[in-house]
């Protein structure tokens, strides 16, 4: 190998170390130097072929966006009510209204676009058309009227090239209102956009130097340029039509004596034609790149160690980068952020985090009072069951201790003199004091809790162990905080206790029978504990009449029934000294009556002061007869109540049944229930039920399912959704089930229903 150099045999070694160093430095630099060179001159062609491609996606996009738009819009109005219902009645006089939201309905769309274009309507019944720029014009005077007169009978959507017709400078973009109709439509919808319109889009796409850019329809003309004047043209280059283009493959042509590199690309989308040209006087600028290449081997040698780098770092930042993409958002692409940077970021959001958590808990330990009543509310109202307690305790940690629930009430026996003795502000004050003084009293031997049922009136639930001795302590605790209240208060309280329940569906049934251990206070007399064992035999049945009859009349009367109010009213008085003998005992149950009818406007936000005056015992306490008291209850009271209670029904009545309509609109594909709207509109689900017939004429569910159904058939009619998923969405558990409920409204199957609508 080495005789040509006999010299190189006979030198040193350090001198052949020194050789072989040379030979392996500067082979990879001059080999590595010719392949960049071929790399760089063939890299000029490429990047230009890349950008023309970069530009032709970019414009695809813009111009597919743009086209979608169009499309959503005229879609948007050719099946807006307001359209269908324009063009069906006819611009006439009698239907002012429906013309106006016609202009209304057009101005919001146009408003909201991101392009602009003008709309008109025409009324091919009535030969009217609505224009947005010049309003109701005759159909004679429509500048295209020669165009719409061959559109064909059933069309579903036709665009007009700018020029195709002799004096249209403007994209025309027609559909029938209404949008889907078997037979002629009652009127066209057209979108104008004029031809710099067209010009202004084509400018905002990034070209860079002097490209030029083209938008072909079907037919080779020209969509959209730059030049608005190009534009509904065919171009002479194009002539031979654009196929010969379209072999993926760069072209060249000549235009005005400048050669220029033309790349062609076609939407799916849209079926165009886009065409990206650039001077190839540009593309020598390319060649300083290869100047670049001498400098391979350095990038070589730095890539190098940059890849030894980047997996040693990659190894080790691994566990890193997972719990940030846990945690964190991706970052853009173009991102700088370093290791560093990510790690502050890492450590703020787990101090967000931390700081957001105890706000969460302070906001749970400021709410825990309301939480804790509305729970109290929900058990006293027996809308609680084990399963949900369960959740509730789990959930914010309330739970009652023992086998056994007692419920009992504290309530103000002279609700009407504690109203004059405090005013408001104090009211709320004392019945804190009152509610705190009584919590203080019973946690310190029973798991209890409270919530002010209504004005005057507390309800304290408490928990009790297996035995007679925790019902006997119970007594004892409620004597001795009766004694007590008597010591610090001004007005003097009556407590009932209920028998202890054994769940917390029961809790109900004993709050009710606390309440109505209450009535026995008009013979006991106020400042007592009543309950079940102490109230005597006799007296208990003498009370309990009193308390049913008392309570039928209330009840008569809440239901606006005032006649049949007035008469158990009268039959009331007639047997009243069978029950008492003085007229003040007398006054004290007309007064306890009153205080009802007044309790139950107040739940029903209706004003007693309207009905009863600014004070209705001191009016009653001036009567001097049961019959004078009976008459302006019966022919004063009980009617306006009734008439309130009318108005007030209608109303709510109205507006619970529009809530309901709109609910099931908005959620009909969810597992919607008569009891989950029942417990949003806070009502029994029978009073619903009622309300929403006595509405729409239709039970709920008959309802729901017609809307279903109505939806399922567009569905089918206009989308290839699958049966399955239409079930699915529509909340039904099997296709079968679905499909038997359709059958039944309909009288055929879902997929035969497609066929038929489609014409298959």
């Amino acid at each position: 190998m080495w005789r040509p150099f006999p010299w190189f045999r006979n030198t040193s070694f350090k001198r052949k170390l020194f050789v072989y160093s040379l030979v392996i430095s500067l082979l990879p630099v001059i080999l590595t130097g010719s392949v960049l060179a071929r790399m760089s001159a063939a890299a000029i062609q490429d990047e230009v072929n890349q950008n023309h491609l970069i530009v032709l996606q970019e414009m695809q996009r813009q111009v597919d966006s743009f086209w979608a738009g169009l499309d959503k819009a005229s879609i948007q109005l050719a099946n807006h009510r307001a359209l269908e219902q324009a063009v069906k009645l006819g611009p006439s006089g009698k239907y002012l209204d429906e013309m106006q939201e016609l202009a209304d309905t057009i101005q919001k769309q146009r408003s909201i676009s991101e392009f602009q274009y003008d709309v008109s309507v025409i009324f091919l019944k009535f030969g009217k058309v609505y224009s947005s720029k010049h309003g109701f014009i005759e159909l004679n005077e429509f500048a295209y009227r020669n165009i719409i007169d061959r559109i064909p009978p059933h069309f579903r959507s036709e665009i007009v090239a700018p020029d195709t017709y002799p004096g249209q400078n403007e994209l025309l973009y027609l559909r029938p209102v209404p949008i889907f109709s078997d037979t002629q439509g009652s009127g066209i919808l057209v979108l104008h956009i004029q031809k710099d319109k067209l010009a202004d889009f084509a400018a905002h796409v990034p070209l860079g130097g002097n490209r030029k850019l083209y938008v072909f329809d079907e037919k080779s003309v020209v969509l959209i340029s730059r030049t608005p004047g190009e534009i509904g043209t065919r171009p002479a280059l194009f002539a031979g039509g654009l196929p010969r283009y379209n072999s993926g493959e760069p072209a060249e042509t000549d235009i005005g004596g400048e050669t220029y590199q033309l790349t062609v690309r076609q939407s799916d989308y849209t079926r165009w034609t886009h065409v990206a040209m650039t001077p190839k006087k540009e593309l020598t600028r390319q060649a300083d790149r290869i100047q670049v290449t001498t400098f391979g081997i350095v990038l070589l040698l730095a890539a190098f160690w940059a890849l030894i780098a980047y997996f040693g770092s990659t190894r080790m930042y691994g566990p890193v980068q997972h719990l940030l993409q846990r945690l964190l958002p991706p970052a853009p692409e173009n991102s700088t952020t370093g290791t560093s940077n990510e790690w502050h970021v890492l450590d703020a959001y787990v101090t967000g985090m931390l700081q957001t958590n105890e706000q969460l808990r302070r906001q749970l330990d400021e709410q825990s009072p309301y939480i804790k009543e509305t729970i109290v509310h929900q058990l006293l109202r027996g809308e609680m069951n084990s399963n949900e307690a369960e959740r509730v305790r789990q959930t914010f940690g309330f739970q009652l201790l023992g086998s056994r629930y007692a419920v009992c009430l504290i309530d103000i026996d002279d609700y009407a003199r504690f109203q004059q003795l405090y005013q408001d502000k104090d009211r709320s004050l004392i019945m804190f004091a009152l509610r705190k003084m009584t919590e203080e009293v019973f946690e310190e031997r029973f798991s209890c809790a409270s919530a002010i049922t209504m004005p005057g009136q507390m309800a304290l639930i408490i928990g009790l162990e297996k035995g007679d001795t925790a019902s006997e302590n119970l007594l004892v605790t409620l004597q001795k905080f009766l004694d007590t209240s008597t010591k610090y208060f001004q007005f003097t309280i009556t407590i009932t206790c209920s028998h202890p329940v054994l769940t917390y569906r029961d809790i109900n049934d004993a709050y009710q029978e606390a309440r109505d251990l209450l009535g026995y206070r008009l013979l006991y007399g106020p400042g007592k504990l009543l309950t079940p064992q102490q109230v005597v035999p006799a007296e208990s049945q003498l009370a309990s009449d009193i308390i049913k009859r008392e309570k039928q009349i209330v009840t008569a009367v809440m239901q606006g029934k005032a006649d049949e109010g007035a008469e158990l009213l009268r039959e009331w008085v007639r047997d009243m000294p069978q029950f008492v003998q003085h007229f003040h005992a007398v006054l004290g149950l007309f007064a306890h009556l009153t205080g009802e009818l007044v309790l139950y406007m107040q739940e029903l936000e209706l004003a007693p002061h309207e009905v009863f005056g600014e004070d209705p015992y001191k009016r009653l306490y001036e009567m001097t007869t049961m019959n004078e008291v009976a008459e302006w209850l019966a022919g004063t009271v009980f009617p306006s109540i009734a008439e309130r209670l009318e108005l007030a029904h209608t109303g709510k009545q109205q507006r619970m049944t529009a809530d309901v309509i709109r609910f099931i609109h908005s959620h009909f594909d969810t597992d919607l229930s008569l009891q989950q709207l029942a417990d949003r509109l806070r009502i029994s689900p029978s009073q619903l039920s009622r309300m929403f017939k006595e509405e729409t004429g239709m039970n709920f569910i008959d309802y729901l399912i017609r809307f279903r159904m109505d939806k399922a058939k567009e569905w089918l009619a206009h989308t290839e959704m699958p049966i399955k998923d239409i079930a699915e969405r529509l909340s039904y558990t099997s296709v079968q089930n679905f499909t038997r409920v359709f059958k039944q409204h309909e009288q055929l199957p879902p997929g035969e229903y497609r066929k038929r609508f489609r014409g298959d």
